[in-house]
């Protein structure tokens, strides 16, 4: 999809990819722009697969917790 605009006098062929969703003045950066989402989502993908391989936490396990407090000023 292509449509012409004026900027400060000058006209613009602005393209889109994806039927007027999102519009560039380059063919390639809205190419590169889906490259990168696909391969973010992959990584996030990746990411939330490897904390499915985390045990559940056993609420019957003891455990004790330290709480450090710093001295109050006065």
């Amino acid at each position: 999809m292509i449509k012409q605009v004026e900027v400060h006098g000058h006209r613009v062929k602005l393209y889109s990819l994806d039927g007027g969703q999102t519009w560039s003045s380059s063919p390639q950066s809205i190419v590169a722009y889906r490259h990168r989402e696909r391969l973010l989502r992959r990584d996030l993908q990746k990411t939330f697969e490897r904390l499915g391989e985390i045990p559940d936490f056993d609420p019957n396990t003891d455990f004790e917790l330290e709480i450090h407090k710093s001295p109050r000023r006065t």
